[in-house]
């Protein structure tokens, strides 16, 4: 769907067939997270300090003061000469005017091969870069068999020249993959200064493979500075080194941000110096920090494994697969023309003679491909089949089946490169072959639903409740789970309904009747939390094993009007959940609870008393990187009213919500109930999550409101009735459109389509109406297989 006002905004795209992880080591364990806005470009400063003697085997640099910097390297006159022992400094800090301890810098070759820095007049050979923060003042020393001429130490102040005005690159449009563009800080947002590049960028046949690295140094940095580390490179890799551009194709910090490396445009093969002997067609990939001893975290190998899926599946390509290339120098391991077997995604110990990209990220390589190609090959969401259109997904709980009023059913319709395909419907009943139970009169089936991939294996599956379920003869409604799998040929059931352990299930308890998938531990799987409103409670299972987490105590006594919806919230690499319900004393709170390596932290919650309403919905609404949340207030100032909250490395900052009151934007939505459901999805491609709500009051309506840099904003909100704008039919009295609603890519465009339900249409009936790309279809009684006065639309899946 592409609504009529959107907002526009420059995206960096990446191309690649093969990445390579290449190193580069820098410091700290504080977490911050670097800014996404642009920044003024600085020209960095190399004050360099002359190394003095002759001695072909040990050379020193008495400790002296100098003009302020905050990295370091040693250089030398021939760059095809190896130091060929070590080199060592000590640092002074210009706050506290202490020394450091040494530190012994890397010495990996990146030379290029080949290409527009090789053999350039004034190409260096050199170390490593080494961040070291504020200092003032260096001691070095430097042993070897034969040390080269010319060894200076280059200290560089990335931030120290006049701020500099420049345009922000731009890239051609990339191919769309499975996996998605992740976000990316590019040169423009991270200060590059483009007045160093003189030459345009070589650009090679393609990217067949991905090289990660560590850039070696110190860990003892903010993810705050990470884009003055990167400015850092820059400013060595050009001035000191000679090179034209940075020697990287990307970055990650550790808090999982990725960056823009040599500019060239991230969607197009850019030959870059990274890999000495393998640099032409391959890509690399600088993680600053150094793992030889650190540990990656789930936010760093979570970047890693979406960039290289991106870039390699741009070509089709398996990131897990291999590749046999062709050595482009002697570099010590490999000799000029050798053929290689490569990953797809490499390290660079696998081209190069180095420890580079560290011991613990090396060993991060083989699930990080596992991740990538999972995510490579992995379905749309919502897209059951990997024909890479998400499917119309519509719970009718009051269906009948096999004769048993309010049994309930699920009908999915796939879609297409137009609209939902009703002719190829699936119906899923209690009563289909793999479905666990049978149907009985009042189970609900399809009352709530989810997507996820629980199993892993590249493809949507579909959890499904029956809060009406009876498990314990002679009780009533204690709710029950399916899974559905999703595969090749659609959905089909997995034995073994999920019910609440046994010693804690009580009728009414209507386990399921609200349900949700994240990826709370970061075992590769979805994992699934669903409430029991009648017992005040909500467990979280693991989506492979089954098992139970200690329960979720929400209240005293049952809830009504639950609502549950997932989003990483702190960027953490885990998946958080948000809760709201309504207690017996009319109180509507949100809860907040945290993911974490063991799952879901169900004893240490956020509550926020009043800040919960009727629905919820998570995504990057303003592109940070955070997922924000936004709840839906169908009763508040008259009409209903939207409040996001933006997500931070703290979690929810509730201090900075936006409020949006519907009735301001749309004075004859009076009593329209918006925020009854919600999504939230790009509808516009512009790279913002943006807010499709749900107002199904009277006739019903409902509204799409655009994210921007800013938050969600109501400005160019885009009204949708039945009638008018695409949407078929026609608006009366007791429709309800807006009784659910949905942002999924139906059509496979990359942009999300919108879906909503009217669950009063005609007399009860109830329909579910989509618009992709300006085309509207409606689902009926027919269409979707129910019979009469069913309400289909009170129930759509996300």
């Amino acid at each position: 769907m592409k609504p009529s006002t959107p907002v526009p905004r420059l995206r960096h795209l990446v191309v690649a067939t093969a990445v390579v992880l290449s190193c580069v080591a820098l410091s700290n364990d504080r977490v911050a997270v670097a800014s996404a806005s642009a920044a003024r470009a600085r020209t960095g400063i190399v004050h360099t300090v002359t190394v003095p003697g002759s001695g072909q085997s040990h050379r020193a640099l008495a400790p002296r003061t100098t003009a302020p910097f905050r990295m370091l390297g040693v250089t030398w006159s021939d760059p095809a000469a190896v130091l060929g022992g070590s080199a060592q400094v000590r640092t002074r800090d210009s706050e506290t005017r202490t020394w450091s301890d040494w530190r012994t810098l890397e010495l990996d070759v990146h030379t290029p091969e080949s290409g527009a820095d090789h053999g350039a007049t004034g190409v260096r050979g050199g170390t490593q870069p080494l961040w070291v923060g504020p200092s003032d003042g260096v001691q070095a020393r430097i042993t070897g068999t034969r040390l080269p001429d010319g060894l200076r130490v280059d200290l560089v102040d990335p931030d120290g020249g006049t701020p500099r005005a420049r345009t922000a690159n731009t890239a051609a449009a990339a191919t769309a993959t499975a996996a998605g563009v992740p976000a990316i800080t590019s040169r423009a947002e991270w200060g590059a200064d483009e007045s160093l590049v003189d030459d345009p960028p070589t650009y090679t046949t393609d990217t067949k493979a991905v090289f990660v690295h560590h850039t070696a140094g110190t860990n003892d940095y903010t993810c705050a500075e990470s884009a003055s580390v990167i400015r850092g490179i820059l400013t060595y890799h050009v001035k000191s080194n000679g090179w034209n551009d940075i020697g990287y194709n990307f970055f990650v910090d550790k808090c999982g941000t990725l960056f823009e490396g040599r500019a060239g445009g991230i969607d197009r093969p850019v030959y870059g110096a990274h890999t000495y002997g393998f640099n032409t067609d391959t890509s690399g990939v600088a993680v600053l920090g150094d793992f030889n001893t650190a540990s990656t975290t789930p936010a760093v190998r979570d970047a890693l494994a979406r960039l290289a899926a991106w870039k390699l599946g741009l070509y089709g390509i398996n990131p897990a697969g291999t590749i046999v290339m062709a050595a482009g120098a002697d570099n010590g391991k490999f000799t000029l023309g050798q053929k290689v077997t490569m990953n797809r995604i490499s390290g660079h110990r696998d081209g190069f003679p180095t420890e580079c990209p560290g011991t613990n990220l090396y060993g991060d390589l083989p699930a990080i491909r596992t991740a990538a190609a999972a995510l490579n090959s992995r379905s749309a969401h919502g897209d059951t089949n990997g024909d890479g259109h998400a499917d119309l997904t519509v719970g009718v709980p009051r269906a009948t089946a096999n004769g048993h009023a309010g049994s309930g059913q699920v009908s999915v319709v796939p879609g297409t490169r137009t609209t939902p395909y009703a002719a190829n419907r699936s119906v899923l009943t209690q009563e289909t072959e793999g479905v666990p139970g049978g149907s009985e009169d009042g189970d609900g089936f399809g009352a709530a639903s989810a997507f996820g991939d629980l199993d892993h294996d590249g493809y949507q599956d579909l959890v499904v409740s029956s809060p009406g379920e009876e498990v314990t003869a002679g009780a009533s409604d204690e709710g029950g789970v399916s899974v559905l799998r999703g595969g090749p040929n659609g959905l089909t059931g997995q034995a073994g309904m999920i019910n609440e352990p046994a010693g804690t299930r009580s009728s009414n308890a209507r386990f399921g009747a609200a349900l949700t998938t994240g990826h709370f531990d970061g075992d590769g799987g979805d994992d699934i939390l669903a409430v029991s409103p009648g017992a005040g409670r909500a467990w979280t299972v693991d989506g492979s094993s089954r098992a139970f987490s200690a329960p979720l105590a929400l209240a005293d006594g049952p809830v009504q009007d639950t609502a549950v919806t997932t989003g990483d919230f702190d960027h953490d690499g885990f998946d958080d959940a948000a809760l709201t319900f309504r207690t017996p004393d009319g109180d509507q709170p949100l809860v907040v609870a945290r993911g974490s390596a063991g799952g879901l932290l169900t004893d240490t919650v956020t509550v926020l008393d009043g800040a919960g309403g009727r629905a919820l919905a998570a995504g990057d609404v303003n592109g940070d990187g955070y997922a924000d949340l936004s709840v839906g207030r169908p009763t508040a100032s008259g009409s209903g009213q939207i409040i996001t909250y933006p997500g931070s490395s703290a979690g929810l900052e509730t201090a900075e919500a936006a409020v949006i009151d519907t009735g301001d934007l749309d004075p004859s939505g009076a009593a329209s109930e918006a925020g009854t459901s919600l999504a939230l999805g790009d509808a516009d491609g512009d790279g913002y999550a943006d807010v499709l709500a749900g107002a199904p009051g009277g006739a019903g309506r409902a509204y799409l409101l655009h994210g921007s840099a800013e938050g969600l904003t109501a400005t160019g909100a885009v009204t949708f009735v039945q009638g008018s704008g695409g949407v078929p039919g026609a608006a009366e009295a007791g429709d309800r459109f807006g009784s659910a609603v949905t942002l999924t890519d139906l059509n496979g465009d990359g942009t999300a389509d919108a879906a909503f339900g009217a669950e009063g249409e005609n007399a009860g009936d109830g329909t579910v109406m989509t618009l992709t790309g300006g085309v509207g279809a409606s689902y009926g009684p027919s269409a979707l297989s129910t019979g009469a006065g069913q309400g289909i639309g009170s129930v759509l899946t996300d």
